[in-house]
């Protein structure tokens, strides 16, 4: 694994975006998210509120163990119109215990990548251990955005921008049509499947967005089982940090939103517990995730869209049996073998025979909803496993 800058520590990375209004910046609200499970946040509104707004969110941030990568427009304008002044307004909360780096853009378009490519050349100059942040289209970004298909635009971005983590986002819980309409965006699977390849060609950690809330009429109200499954396939497919969108629900413009984890009159919704459940989990194997290298990916029961149903080596599986389900293979930094288990279904619970090779004295340290617990693999190599709608599980294979 590539060295790790300053900016990510033993911490599993968990984000947001749309942070609280600036009129709502407190270490109370804060704290709130720190409650959550969060680690850091992306800026949002704050530079609206003036550069002493900014220094208190970063304030805030630090009295409750958090950190912030800033939006700060000023950035990209001295970029664009004056280059000079680009060091001194870097320079302005670089120092700050709570600063991770800066948001140098959203959704990026194939025709802004090259100007970012220069910003950033000149962003790492300055500030060599700070994270200048972008986060790329999903698959359904139009061609003009993307300029071509979704592969050329992810290994334009690697090759030219040559980014610390690698970012997008892609929600794919859709609003039912009609009758044959999917419940899930069809390339849901396709996207991962080509992030992940990017990440591990270039050697960088992927991190994605979680849906929370409705919008647009397009996406539907996600349920705590629909949240957790977003989670435990993007771990499944090697993600190495989880942000979600969104923390605070925007206000209505051109795109309408339903409620995320707060709502607009600052009320934590059910979704709040929700994601504060599903981080519990996550943080209980973080610092066994962030050590582990994907090897592989498995489909049972099941054929995603565009994508084969076996991706690199699930290497002890040598068969399965049961209900559909999704099998991340890794390895960790001493060669030992673990395993992602993600129940396929987010509405039905699911049952599954996993067969080892047969090796006398082999039990598997299973994680679920955070406890670990270890069981015995029979004499036949076999392990069967219970799953709950949308869970997932790690599994740590060892010896006596």
């Amino acid at each position: 694994m590539a060295e790790q800058k300053r900016w990510l520590n033993d911490l599993f990375p968990v984000g947001i975006w749309v942070t609280p209004p600036v009129d709502e910046i407190s270490s109370e609200r804060y704290r709130e998210i720190r409650e959550a499970g969060i680690t850091f946040m992306s800026g949002f509104t704050e530079w609206t509120g003036g550069l002493d707004i900014i220094r208190k969110s970063l304030d805030m941030a630090q009295e409750n163990g958090l950190k912030i990568i800033i939006a700060d427009p000023r950035v990209r304008h001295a970029m664009a119109r004056d280059t000079s002044m680009l060091p001194e307004i870097l320079q302005e909360f670089s120092g700050h215990p709570a600063f991770m780096g800066h948001n140098v853009c959203d959704e990026p378009s194939i025709a802004q990548i090259a100007e970012l490519a220069d910003l950033a050349e000149r962003y790492r100059m300055d500030l060599p251990d700070a994270l200048p942040f972008v986060n790329l289209f999903p698959t359904y970004a139009s061609e003009q955005q993307l300029g071509g298909t979704y592969a050329d635009y992810l290994e334009q971005f690697m090759s030219c921008y040559k980014p610390e983590v690698l970012s997008y986002d892609h929600y794919p819980f859709l609003v039912a049509k009609h009758d044959d309409s999917p419940d899930i965006s069809p390339q849901y699977f396709y996207n991962l499947h080509l992030i992940r390849e990017q990440a591990l060609l270039h050697d960088v950690p992927f991190w994605l967005f979680i849906q929370t809330l409705s919008f647009n009429n397009t996406n539907r109200d996600p349920v705590e089982e629909e949240i957790r499954w977003q989670v435990y396939t993007s771990l499944a497919y090697g993600a190495k940090g989880i942000q979600y969108f969104t923390y605070w629900t925007p206000e209505n413009g051109v795109e309408t939103f339903g409620d995320a984890m707060i709502d607009r009159d600052g009320n934590k919704t059910r979704h709040y517990g929700e994601v504060q459940a599903v981080n519990r989990e996550l943080h209980a194997i973080g610092p066994i995730l962030l050590g582990l290298r994907s090897t592989g990916i498995r489909f049972h029961g099941f054929e995603p869209e565009s994508i084969p149903v076996l991706t690199g080596t699930v290497a002890p599986i040598q068969a399965l049996s049961g209900d559909p389900v999704i099998i991340g293979g890794f390895e960790d930094t001493q060669g030992k073998e673990k395993l992602i288990v993600v129940n396929q279904s987010f509405r039905q619970p699911a049952e599954i025979s996993l067969t080892f090779r047969a090796e006398a004295g082999r039990y598997a340290a299973i994680w679920t909803k955070g406890s670990r617990t270890s069981v015995n693999i029979d004499s036949n190599g076999i392990l069967a496993l219970s799953l709950q709608p949308g869970e997932g599980k790690l599994l740590e294979l060892e010896q006596d």
